[in-house]
Parts: structure tokens; sequence; C-alpha cells
């Protein structure tokens, strides 16, 4: 995030209302300690496991414990970060959320994930147009990016059908210059929703 406003001040931080989020096929609301097996679950699964930091020991404690902050991390306006469930049964089958909230530029990072067992049916391209839509349409935001590995062609999908075009991004000092740089995703309110 970046550090000040223009009036030589830090900028407030963005806090987002609560939205009431659903599409044909998926349902986002705000986790739930209750969803702690569905997320320990996620993070055993090795493809997100390989994509995402996953807490040791991954166990009900510490996705309780993670659930348990992002009360917290939406209030400070650090991030926002929903469930996505099957609307029919409630089951938690995803998440979807924005992170990087920056206040000066009112830009932000969206990022995602479906359980195996849902992958291959639109539901994370719903997810995901679904948060973008309202954060561009409702919120303060101008902008949501996403920076997804180029070996990861299902995200760049799924970015796709959330209305997010690749654009060329500065590159970003790194610890390993010569490491994979991310694909950088972007949509814009001025873009539509």
């Amino acid at each position: 995030m970046s550090g000040g406003s223009g009036s030589g001040g830090p900028a407030a931080p963005m806090v987002l209302p609560v939205p009431d989020l659903a599409g044909p096929t998926t349902r986002l609301r705000p986790w739930r300690v209750t969803d702690a097996p569905a997320l320990v679950a996620a993070w055993r699964d090795p493809v997100i496991g390989d994509r995402l930091i996953v807490p040791e020991p991954a166990d009900e404690a510490s996705a309780a414990s993670w659930i348990s902050q992002r009360e917290r991390a939406w209030a400070d306006g650090r991030s926002v970060d929903l469930a996505v469930t099957d609307p029919p049964s409630g089951t938690v089958i995803g998440e979807v959320g924005l992170s990087a909230l920056d206040p000066v530029r009112r830009a932000a990072l969206v990022g995602w994930w479906i359980a195996e067992d849902w992958r291959g049916q639109g539901r994370a391209g719903e997810a995901v147009r679904l948060v973008v839509d309202w954060a561009l349409s409702e919120g303060p935001l101008e902008a949501v990016m996403a920076e997804i590995a180029a070996d990861n062609p299902a995200s760049v999908a799924v970015a796709r059908r959330a209305g997010l075009r690749r654009v060329q991004a500065p590159r970003k000092p790194s610890r390993e210059p010569d490491g994979p740089r991310p694909l950088v995703f972007a949509r814009t309110r001025t873009e539509g929703c």
C-alpha cells in the first residue's frame, strides 16, 4: 500500500461495505468459523498449496484463527475475503477476495481459489466477476488487478471470463530478479461492469 495522500498525511483505509452477491451458480458471503473444515481441505489440496501461502499446521485451529481475523482485516481496510458457496447446498466451494487495498491509487488485487470437486464449472469466473463488478460499481475502487503465474492457464481463463484484460506492468524489484514474472490482468471502473 502507498504510505500517503496528496495532503501529506496518511490516506484513510478503504473500508468497503459487506456485499450480498450471488449469481446463477455461486453465492458470496463472509467467512464463518464453522467453515474451518472446508478451508483446511482447500489448504491440503496440492494445487492450492502450490499457489498460496498455507499455514503450518494446516489444521482446524489455524483455519478458525484465519477466519476470525477476516472481520478485523475488512474493518481495517486491509482485505475483503469472501467464501464462495454453492447456493442450493450452502457448501463452501472456494474463496474470492481483494487484497493490497490502496487508498491512494484506489486499486486492489483480486485472488481466488475453487475446491477441486467444483473446478471446471465456471464458478470461479462467476465469483471473480461478481466481486470485481461490485468493487468497481459500489466501492471506492478505480481498478482491480490480478497477478497470475504464467504456468496457470486456468486462472488466466478465469480472469478473462471476469472481464479483466492483460496489461503490461513494470517489473517489480525482487530478491530473485530472474524469477518468473506474473502476468498482470486488470479492469478499471471506466471499462464498465
